[in-house]
């Protein structure tokens, strides 16, 4: 090293006499770093923030409207809603409705996507893949499940929100204490009830 190069070391040494200083020494080089990340990477995050408002989201101005219709229409004991995302595997419940009204119960309930339970994770690679997956519901999938059994649920139906292959960012199930008679038209009103929530009334 050059006597030049000592000279700015001791300077430094001499400066970071406290603890105190060496804090802030060690504050200021992160910030300066930080900024130096975000100036040469701007583009990128830019970019990366518009893509992130490209995905879409759960409507939810439309959830009341459409678990009104899944009542209605189909004879459901219950219709829950809730938003995925697939990047962290999480589901979380947004709404639950049983007969009775809105049950504020496990609102906020991450059941997560991918479980343990086999018969869920088969049930979740045919929502991604645009599939409306029924079946009988005998025993509970996860902290939702007792909650459909508990309310007479025996049969179940879920649909991706919106109703298009690869765009999974929500979740509507439905059930029933039997299999509907008619499940054509039960899966058209899933079809309607998944379009209503990709698309806000405004």
């Amino acid at each position: 090293m050059s006597k030049e190069q000592l000279s700015i070391i001791d300077k430094v040494l001499e400066y970071v006499s406290s603890p105190f200083r060496l804090f802030a020494m060690v504050l200021m080089a992160v910030l300066t770093f930080a900024g130096y990340f975000v100036y040469a990477n701007q583009e990128l995050l830019i970019g990366a923030y518009k893509e992130s408002k490209k995905i879409p989201s759960i409507a939810e101005d439309r959830v009341e409207d459409a678990a009104a219709l899944l009542f209605k229409q189909s004879g459901a004991l219950v219709v829950a809603v809730f938003k995925v995302n697939s990047m962290f595997g999480t589901r979380v419940l947004h709404r639950a409705y049983g007969k009775n009204g809105r049950d504020k119960t496990n609102d906020g309930l991450d059941v997560g996507l991918f479980t343990q339970n086999a018969a869920n994770n088969a049930d979740v690679v045919k929502l991604m893949a645009n599939e409306i997956p029924c079946s009988e519901y005998r025993s509970a999938q996860s902290e939702m499940g007792l909650w459909y059994i508990a309310r007479g649920v025996a049969y179940t139906c879920r649909i991706s929100v919106p109703p298009e292959p690869g765009r999974f960012v929500g979740q509507i199930t439905v059930g029933w204490a039997s299999e509907p008679e008619d499940m054509d038209s039960t899966r058209a009103m899933l079809q309607i009830a998944a379009t209503m929530l990709s698309r806000s009334k405004q």
